[in-house]
């Protein structure tokens, strides 16, 4: 990884774990969320995996409309880096199986 892609990585987990707390903030039952990204190919290949403690609280979260807030708040972060997310993924954690339900 050369040195810029690094920088980059740096701001990218800096961005992302800003959006994280603000979801933990305002989503309940949402635990965390990783990412998935081509560090050559950025601008086209991010993903994000969002958690929520169990099947219940996904589909409430759903219900709610708590998935298009995350999106929107991701959304926002990233787009002060010049970010667009690729793919979002919401899963939900049952007795440590994953459920994984995309959206």
């Amino acid at each position: 990884m050369t040195k810029t892609q690094k920088q980059f990585d740096k701001v990218l987990r800096t961005t992302l774990t800003r959006a994280c707390e603000c979801i933990k903030d305002e989503v309940t039952e949402f635990s965390w969320l990783t990412h998935d990204i081509d560090i050559k190919k950025p601008a086209t290949s991010l993903k994000i995996s969002c958690f929520f403690k169990d099947q219940l609280a996904l589909e409430q979260a759903t219900k709610n409309q708590d998935t298009l807030l995350i999106k929107h708040i991701l959304s926002k972060e990233l787009a002060s880096i010049d970010l667009t997310v690729k793919e979002f993924i919401f899963t939900a954690i049952e007795h440590e199986n994953i459920i994984i339900t995309v959206l």
